[in-house]
């Protein structure tokens, strides 16, 4: 009886352990991703009545580490399903299965702009993360082991000599999970802004040499000073309209987009004034005769389309006469002449009966039309009592009421009597208002 009672309980003792689960689970450390988390498995079970624990890493059906606590550094983001299988001694495995939490890490990027020797550059961070946020920057602008900024997504530095340096960005997110990116990046050198120039006469081309030292040069902005710009790749020229000081300014930028400016001073100087005066009174040469044509305005140097270079000349045909005028800072001025013929007149002229001597330029002296046509003109002017008051051989049409002695006669009524070559004697009244 003993016997059959003891295999009825070795056979429900059996039955019982058969049935036993260990009812598994785990618990794990949160961790960003590529950095090792600790998974500890735990049961219902005493570890001595467990045979193994098994590890399914990645979800893919297959145990790839064995062991109540593993380490593991899982390569996913986000989440990850990770099972473990409990195995006892005596009795049925049990699994289960729970998402293992993986924080990202950021995925850091970024840009940097006007990298120029001693200029400030701009330093701009295209790092980002999902799930999470971006709380701090690190840079290091010369990856010099030093934090050069904390802070924002864009920072600036002041950068130094002209040279390749690696500029290192850190990333921390929210959850504590850092990430770097380094990256060449080059200092350019800056442009010396440089040009040459002279002094020049309005209306002519001034000329501007440039003159810059430059590395892949983009464009130059040249800006004269009298509201005009203009963009060249090196040498320019300019016409300035009126005379004066104009401030020049050149800014020269290379491909780089760094940058150098310069300004200097050009004097524009006037053209001379001066104009032509004819000894005819008028550009008219008469038939035998001839004209004298004279620069009056200032003391310049000239040169005559006939190869003369004093003041004047005197010419006996018709045709075009031209002279430049050329003052002390070298500004030029052509002048031209056209000198007409007319045939001398039948009988002498007078241009009018009006004389106002009072230096205004109008009707100031007493004019012989045509004066150049005749080689030579007496002039006689009596008051009405017949006393001569003025008289003169070889007349130049320029009496403006005035005696023998040059003073000036009184107003009122005389009268002239003109001989001309072998004309008709010309006789008439004047009137001398004052």
């Amino acid at each position: 009886m003993k016997r059959i009672f003891y295999i009825s309980f070795l056979l429900a003792w059996g039955f019982l352990c058969e049935n036993v689960y260990a009812q598994p689970n785990f618990s794990y450390t949160q961790t960003c991703y590529g950095s090792q988390s600790t998974l500890l498995a735990s049961s219902t079970l005493p570890d001595a009545s467990i045979s193994s624990w098994q590890w399914d890493m990645d979800g893919n059906g297959t145990y790839e580490m064995s062991g109540k606590m593993v380490i593991a550094i899982l390569i996913q983001n986000d989440t990850v399903p990770v099972k473990l299988k409990i195995t006892p001694v005596s009795g049925t495995a049990d699994s289960i299965t729970k998402n293992v939490i993986i924080d990202p890490l950021p995925l850091v990027n970024f840009i940097a702009n006007n990298l120029c020797e001693a200029k400030a550059a701009v330093y701009i961070s295209q790092s980002s993360i999902s799930p999470g946020s971006i709380t701090q920057y690190i840079w290091d602008f010369n990856n010099d082991g030093t934090d050069d900024f904390t802070g924002n997504d864009t920072a600036t530095y002041t950068c130094g000599p002209a040279a390749t340096y690696v500029t290192k960005l850190k990333c921390v997110s929210n959850k504590g999970c850092s990430s770097f990116s380094q990256r060449v990046t080059t200092v350019h050198a800056n442009p010396v802004a440089a040009f040459t120039t002279a002094n020049t006469c309005m209306g002519q081309n001034t000329l501007f040499t440039n003159s810059t030292v430059i590395s892949n040069p983009d464009y130059y902005n040249w800006s004269f000073g009298d509201g005009l710009n203009n963009l060249s790749s090196g040498n320019t020229a300019h016409t300035y309209q009126a005379a004066g000081n104009y401030n020049v300014q050149l800014i020269a930028v290379s491909q780089a987009g760094c940058r150098d400016t310069i300004t200097s001073s050009v004097t524009i100087n006037p053209a001379p004034i001066a104009s032509l005066q004819y000894s005819t009174g008028d550009s008219v040469l008469f038939d035998g005769g001839s004209v004298t044509i004279t620069v009056i305005g200032g003391t310049y140097m000239y040169l005559w389309s006939t190869g003369d270079t004093l003041d004047n000349i005197t010419v006996t045909q018709a045709g075009t006469y031209t002279v430049q005028v050329t003052d002390g800072n070298g500004c030029p001025l052509n002048l031209t002449a056209n000198i007409g013929t007319s045939e001398i007149p039948d009988t002498i002229g007078v241009a009018g009966f009006i004389v106002t001597p009072n230096d205004d330029n109008i009707n100031d002296a007493f004019i012989i039309k045509d004066l150049a046509a005749y080689s030579h003109c007496n002039l006689n002017i009596y008051s009405m009592w017949n006393d001569e008051v003025y008289a003169v051989s070889g007349y130049q049409n320029d009496w403006k009421g005035t005696n023998k002695s040059g003073a000036p006669v009184p107003a009122g009524s005389y009268y002239y009597i003109i001989k001309c070559d072998d004309k008709p004697m010309l006789k008439g009244n004047i009137n001398i208002l004052r």
